[in-house]
């Protein structure tokens, strides 16, 4: 894989990484900025589909760091270009 492809798909694999870290957070705490509160989907999902959500969340935020972090140090002189570049 090219340098700047590299950087390409460990560039987006951090965004996915920011947006499950974003339904994580969104399905276990409250967020002031957000019209749905966690009190509401507790009211509209039942009690094992909103834990198996919370559980699925976890996991794909920490698989998809997992798989970074293994990209952004399969090819180092990628990921200084990554990290310079943000």
């Amino acid at each position: 894989m090219e340098n700047q492809d590299h950087a390409s798909v460990l560039e987006r694999l951090r965004e996915l990484e920011g947006w499950a870290e974003y339904i994580t957070e969104a399905l276990h705490r409250n967020q002031r900025l957000e019209p749905v509160t966690r009190e509401m989907l507790e009211l509209v999902l039942d009690v094992q589909t909103l834990k198996q959500l919370r559980e699925m969340s976890w996991s794909l935020r920490d698989r998809l760091h997992l798989i970074a972090t293994q990209v952004e140090f399969s090819h180092p002189a990628a990921s200084v270009a990554a990290v310079t570049s943000r």
